[in-house]
């Protein structure tokens, strides 16, 4: 079922998170019914058995049995699975075939990766949720409980150690440094906006709702500095807080602004105004990245996000290649007046019919994006794409690898306390076991913390869990 495209792209990420070197290893890909055999200069090689069509089928329903086996570091229990077919390698565990170096693997390792990079699952006709999303509930991770794990990356992993431990091919590798990526959406560039707002939100949030008279002094010191100098919203001396913790760990931090004027749907601030050209400044004086936050609406409209695009560039002075869409709205399927039909690796089982709607991936393509941060669960925190690496995401309605590179978004702060709704030491030792996940398989640790979740009722748990790692 895998086209060979799809094939090439799923063995390309494998082998460069299992086999990192410099340059990459050159290798030959042969493909029969029930296997694929991977050739490598030096009269070694590797034969992965295959799922078939009905296995297939089982495995995205969510009913097939996997086998357990400890992740390399023997840490965590990961699900594989075993095609029938596996007995035609005479393998039944991995080994090295008798009569020459060709490492035997029973279990298909490339089916499912693929289907969790290229995200097949989202191009099926799903429920999604209130803002057209596809749910975690309804993902191989939920199915099968492997979320909080880069299940591909933890594959990648297995097979460095088999081919270490029973190839023995005397390659020289050179592992990847793990990062710790923060980034941080602006939904609202400031708290206070007027004296009106600003009682209403002193007076009714922090007095009436959350009944603290602390806060409410607090709120009013910081009302009385922002009524001096427009600068010392809490807000935005939060993006200075978060530069100055990323700058302290050495990581490098981007914050996504969103870039829309005054009366345009959810338009929580103007892109003109003087502030955002500050924190603009801001960040790009400290060495931090700067993207565009998609507006709401701007997920299926290429029109707007353009305009949303351009926008933003003529602040910063430079093309804006990064982005991440609001409220993580992603969407792969085009809209079809009724459409109904499955897409795997290229192959459509039924005509499509008119499009009304672009996906999300041919607006990015588009206006020329190259780096996204969206693909993370708002609900669930976790690897909703089965890596933790930098990948190029897949087109499969073309059958073909972009040009656009996704940095899987892993955690966010919503997803701590508004989803799942844990305290300060659940928070924490979720962040911590991610992070360490990450840090395992050699990848990126990017997480979500906004502005304004800095300060305020927020301040012990963005204390407790990020400044305390």
């Amino acid at each position: 079922m895998l086209s060979p495209n799809a094939l090439q792209y799923t063995l390309d990420h494998l082998l460069s998170v299992a086999l990192p070197a410099e340059p990459a290893l050159e290798y030959r890909v042969e493909r029969c019914a029930d296997a694929v055999t991977v050739a490598f200069p030096g009269g070694w090689s590797l034969r992965v058995a295959l799922l078939d069509d009905d296995e297939v089928r089982t495995l995205v329903s969510g009913k097939a049995v996997p086998i357990m086996l400890p992740t390399a570091d023997g840490r965590e229990q990961i699900p594989l699975f075993r095609p029938a077919s596996a007995c035609a390698l005479d393998a039944p565990d991995v080994r090295v075939a008798s009569d020459s170096r060709e490492l035997l693997i029973p279990y298909d390792l490339v089916t499912p990766s693929f289907l969790m990079l290229s995200r097949w699952e989202e191009y099926q006709e799903s429920p999604r949720d209130r803002y057209n999303r596809f749910p975690y509930v309804s993902s191989l991770a939920a199915y099968y409980h492997f979320v909080h794990l880069p299940i591909v990356d933890e594959y990648a992993m297995l097979l460095r150690q088999w081919v270490a431990d029973r190839l023995r091919p005397g390659i020289a590798l050179r592992p990847r440094t793990p990062r710790v990526v923060p980034t941080h959406d602006i939904d609202h560039l400031c708290r206070y906006t007027g004296t009106l707002q600003a009682m209403r939100s002193i007076l009714g949030r922090d007095l009436l709702i959350n009944r603290s008279l602390p806060l409410v002094c607090q709120s009013w010191q910081e009302y009385c500095e922002w009524r001096a100098d427009k600068k010392q919203d809490p807000y935005v001396l939060a993006v200075s807080e978060l530069i100055e913790h990323a700058r302290r760990c050495g990581e490098h931090a981007v914050f996504f602004l969103k870039a829309q004027t005054k009366g345009e749907y959810d338009c929580t601030y103007d892109v003109c105004d003087p502030l955002v050209s500050h924190i603009v400044d801001l960040i790009r004086k400290n060495g931090m990245g700067v993207g565009l936050h998609g507006s709401f609406r701007s997920y299926d409209n290429p029109e707007l996000y353009e305009q949303e695009k351009k926008r933003l560039e003529e602040i910063a002075g430079e093309d804006v290649i990064a982005g991440r869409q609001h409220f993580l709205r992603f969407n792969l399927l085009k809209s079809y007046v009724n459409a109904g039909y499955s897409v795997y690796g290229g192959q459509n089982t039924r005509q499509m019919m008119e499009v009304t709607r672009p996906s999300t991936l041919e607006v990015w393509q588009a206006a020329g994006l190259r780096d996204d941060y969206t693909l993370g669960y708002a609900e669930q925190p976790g690897f909703r794409c089965g890596t933790c690496h930098p990948f190029r995401l897949y087109d499969l309605f073309d059958d073909q690898t972009t040009g656009i590179v996704e940095h899987p978004l892993i955690l966010m702060d919503g997803s701590l306390f508004d989803y799942l709704k844990l305290g300060i030491e659940e928070s924490r030792a979720l962040f911590s076991r991610l992070r360490a996940r990450c840090r395992a398989v050699e990848g990126d640790f990017v997480y979500l913390w906004h502005n304004h979740t800095v300060g305020r009722n927020y301040r012990d748990l963005y204390g407790g869990v990020v400044e305390n790692q």
